[in-house]
């Protein structure tokens, strides 16, 4: 798949795919012609950085867990205890978005209840 399909696919810009790239976050990619073409392996490495990037972690903590991906099962401890924080953190942000929703909820209702007691001014 070429770099621009994968681009719109996931709402990322190329630059970004490129970025990512650079860091070492996806590939190499594989080239046809010097053209980026995407495998399933390269996608299925995107959604994971996708979503944990959307759980709040960052760049680097994406390429350190990557890095010891790479290294094999031995690190399987050290991955397990990396996605559990970073799923109590999120668990956490939620509850607090959560909280934040209510409030505006709240806010929207005490609004909506002082235009409705309010005469409005006809000309």
């Amino acid at each position: 798949m070429k770099i621009e399909t994968v681009a719109q696919q996931y709402h990322l810009s190329t630059p970004t795919l490129r970025y990512y790239e650079q860091q070492g976050l996806l590939g190499p990619v594989h080239r046809i012609n010097g053209i980026r073409d995407y495998q399933p392996a390269d996608l299925a490495r995107l959604d994971f950085i996708i979503c944990v990037k959307r759980c709040g972690m960052t760049l680097h903590q994406i390429r350190h867990f990557i890095a010891i991906y790479e290294q094999g099962d031995a690190t399987i401890p050290e991955r397990l205890a990396i996605l559990q924080d970073q799923l109590a953190a999120s668990r956490i942000r939620q509850a607090q978005l959560a909280d934040s929703i209510d409030h505006l909820q709240e806010k929207i209702a005490d609004v909506q209840a002082l235009q409705a007691a309010t005469p409005t001014l006809e000309s």
